[in-house]
C-alpha cells in the first residue's frame, strides 16, 4: 500500500474507547463483501472502525461506532452540497471550495478550523453540523 518515500500514518485514537486503533482490512469489517477485501480500514478492540484514503492507510477519520458513523454520514449528506454549489457557482477549485467550507463551518460550530472535520466529530457535533447546513439550506 505504502510507497517507499511515504511515511507511514499515525495510528487515530478510537472516539469510543479513546484506545489506538490497528490496521486490518476490509475482510474484518465486511466479511458478506468480498469487494472490500482488500481495502485498509483502521479497527479499535470496541468494534469501532474508519476506512482509509484511497490508496493510502491514512485514516479518513477517528474510529467510531454505528451510531457516530450514521451521523457523520448525514453531516456530509447536509455540508457537502453547500461546498459543491460554491465551487461551481463560483468556478472556484472543489478543493479550495471544501475548504472554505469547513472553515466557515468551524466558526458555525465555535471550534478549531485547522482540526474541524466530519470524520473526527463525535455524533452530537455531526447532528450540530446537520442543523447548521439545514438552516443556510433553506436561508436560500
Amino acid at each position: 500500500m505504502r510507497g517507499p518515500d511515504m511515511k507511514a500514518p499515525k495510528p487515530p485514537e478510537c472516539l469510543e474507547c479513546g484506545e489506538v486503533a490497528q490496521l486490518t482490512d476490509g475482510r474484518t469489517i465486511y466479511p458478506h463483501r468480498p469487494d472490500l477485501y482488500e481495502l485498509p480500514f483502521w479497527q479499535c478492540d470496541c468494534g469501532a472502525y474508519t476506512g482509509c484514503h484511497k490508496g493510502t492507510q491514512h485514516p479518513k477519520g477517528r474510529p467510531a461506532g454505528p451510531v457516530t458513523r450514521y451521523a457523520r454520514k448525514l453531516a456530509h449528506a447536509a455540508f457537502d452540497p453547500l461546498w459543491r454549489r460554491k465551487a461551481e457557482r463560483e468556478e472556484m477549485n472543489p478543493h479550495k471550495a471544501r475548504g472554505k467550507g469547513y472553515k466557515w463551518l468551524a466558526a458555525e460550530l465555535g471550534v478549531d478550523a485547522k482540526g474541524c472535520h466530519i470524520g473526527d466529530m463525535d455524533a452530537e457535533t455531526a447532528h450540530r453540523v446537520v442543523a447548521i447546513c439545514g438552516a443556510v439550506g433553506r436561508a436560500k
